[in-house]
């Protein structure tokens, strides 16, 4: 088993969106930590919620108790399921706070953390990735939408294309003309 900082296992720590699930992630991670001899931690982050007015607005005031926040723990714990199955041994958490600000602060304590690219072209899905990586502790893996739907064990070979086509890339780097075989 590896061993990464202060003597604890390699932490990979994911961002679960409510809306997609992070199958991508997830999945990717699971991989990671199994190749690592490490553990995953699924992060959703989570805000309470302020009751509208009649007149459609906010009240000053956030209402959160214990119920509306263990809703949200079974919501991520079913999400992890649906994604791994039932005999994962992801650990979940849910954290109040916002997304990138949640995300930054369990980096900390991570090794690695791993985000799904997301579907969404809204700009604040297009920038979490971007603004995740100048502001955590650890390295930050945006997982593209591409692999969010292969299979456990997918993401693998998905895995060993890519890094062919980085060394193969890397290997002919400032050398017009020339091809490395493929293969070798």
């Amino acid at each position: 088993m590896n061993v990464a900082r202060l003597g604890r296992p390699y932490t990979i720590i994911v961002g679960v969106s409510p809306t997609s699930g992070s199958p991508g992630a997830l999945r990717w991670a699971v991989e990671e930590a199994a190749v690592r001899g490490g553990r995953v931690v699924a992060i959703r982050a989570w805000r309470a919620h302020m009751p509208e007015t009649a007149t459609g607005g906010r009240l000053p005031t956030v209402v959160s108790d214990e119920t509306t926040f263990a809703v949200e723990q079974s919501r991520l714990a079913d999400d992890v399921a649906h994604v791994l199955g039932p005999d994962h041994l992801v650990e979940t958490r849910v954290v109040a706070g916002k997304r990138r600000a949640v995300l930054i602060e369990e980096s900390r304590t991570a090794d690695l953390l791993v985000i799904d690219a997301g579907h969404s072209t809204e700009v604040g899905a297009r920038w979490l990735g971007s603004r995740l990586v100048h502001g955590a502790h650890c390295p930050v893996v945006v997982v593209p939408p591409a692999l969010g739907d292969l299979p456990v064990g997918g993401l693998g070979s998905a895995a060993g294309r890519f890094e062919r086509s980085v060394e193969r890339a890397a290997a002919t780097a400032g050398r017009p003309g020339f091809q490395r075989p493929l293969g070798g």
